[in-house]
């Protein structure tokens, strides 16, 4: 299978060598295209990318830049096609911006039609953050296809075997599935294709 991957800007970016004019790179950005096995270039899957640990608008304000709106959406259009999947990977939450006036919602409704997929850290909490996320959605105009629970270490509290019954208690957003920590095997990944 021939999976696209996208990241439409991020912050918290480091160069990877000290050298000045060194290009930055982002980890989720780096984590996503190697995961997918390295499609076109690291540059494409992020092509735009701040150094300070701030809400992309404000990281780049910080580098005396801005974050181009048009081009959140023009580098997407250019993977969603040639690919059997493509993930797009927001930055923060569903409602954290983008550029200016833009949040991942508005970047997501204008992708349309795509399957949005709220991904979760398993961990206490997580049911708050899902519902609200999943009722923004909604609220929104976009329906999530459906959660996926993501463990996110080794020692998980008392909650995480729970969070997935109590989110479906209170949403009819399925539950895909569960990711374990450090684990790369999903085999409900195929139900999104579907």
């Amino acid at each position: 299978m021939q999976v696209g991957v996208y990241k439409p800007v991020a912050s918290d970016c480091h160069a990877e060598t000290e050298e000045s004019g060194a290009e930055i790179i982002a980890a989720d950005a780096m984590n996503l295209w190697n995961a997918a096995g390295n499609p076109r270039t690291l540059a494409e899957v992020c092509p735009q990318r701040f150094r300070a640990p701030l809400a992309p608008t404000r990281a780049a304000a910080a580098e005396g830049k801005t974050v181009n709106a048009d081009q959140l959406h023009r580098a997407a259009e250019s993977w969603l096609s040639g690919f059997d999947v493509t993930i797009i990977e927001g930055a923060g939450g569903l409602l954290s911006p983008l550029a200016d006036g833009i949040l991942n919602l508005d970047l997501a409704k204008q992708l349309a039609p795509i399957q949005l997929v709220i991904v979760t850290a398993n961990r206490l909490g997580v049911i708050h953050q899902t519902l609200a996320t999943c009722a923004a959605a909604i609220h929104g105009g976009m329906t999530p296809a459906g959660i996926v629970l993501c463990d996110t270490s080794e020692n998980l509290d008392a909650s995480a075997n729970e969070n997935a019954a109590e989110i479906s208690r209170y949403t009819p957003i399925p539950i895909l599935g569960r990711v374990g920590f450090g684990s790369s095997a999903v085999p409900w990944a195929d139900r999104l294709l579907d």
